[in-house]
């Protein structure tokens, strides 16, 4: 199995499985400003203070925990799927410095992958990472580079072919097909 990781879908499988991103400190984001704000008004060292200093930490705690638990019940679910999985080897620290680092660092996607390999080793599923670059722009019916697509263009569409599909679950599949190729099993191309 392939995997394809993303800011709009979290993770798409070449078993055109969608997994949507949820997005943990986005949607929590007013309240840990707003305790940070309470927090800044108190004078510091005071009693007051050390117990805003705590619910800010609780609330960190508790965003991490259950993004946390969101990687562990998804990375158990691709792992009873499959026996082989393979993902792309992003570079994660550019993106974590890009204009959607916010939405980058909430995904926790390197975080996921560690998770995602320590799983995958308990359960004695393979997994390992594939280079990423095209797999966006190459046809996984029939291999040809269909060139630079637009973020917002969400369906690819090979213009030899006719072969069609979410963008992103064509990724998936080329990232499935270049680890078995990398393995020396035979891939349809």
């Amino acid at each position: 199995m392939g995997i394809d990781l993303g800011l709009e879908k979290f993770i798409a499988t070449s078993q055109q499985e969608l997994i949507a991103r949820p997005r943990f400190f986005v949607e929590l984001q007013s309240k840990p400003q707003w305790l940070q704000r309470r927090l800044s008004k108190k004078q510091k060292g005071s009693k007051n203070w050390h117990k805003a200093r705590e619910k800010v930490a609780q609330l960190h705690e508790h965003i991490y925990n259950t993004r946390k638990n969101f990687h562990y019940q998804v990375a158990h679910h691709l792992c009873d799927q499959a026996s082989i999985i393979f993902a792309e080897d992003l570079n994660l620290k550019a993106m974590s410095r890009g204009m959607l680092r916010k939405h980058a660092l909430d995904a926790g996607m390197a975080s996921f992958l560690e998770i995602l390999k320590h799983v995958a080793s308990k359960r004695n599923v393979y997994f390992d990472k594939v280079d990423a670059n095209l797999t966006s722009q190459t046809c996984p019916n029939c291999g040809v580079v269909t060139g630079k697509k637009d973020l917002s263009q969400r369906v690819h569409e090979c213009s030899n072919c006719g072969f069609l599909t979410d963008r992103d679950v064509a990724a998936a599949m080329i990232v499935e097909q270049r680890g078995l190729a990398a393995l020396g099993l035979g891939v349809k191309l």
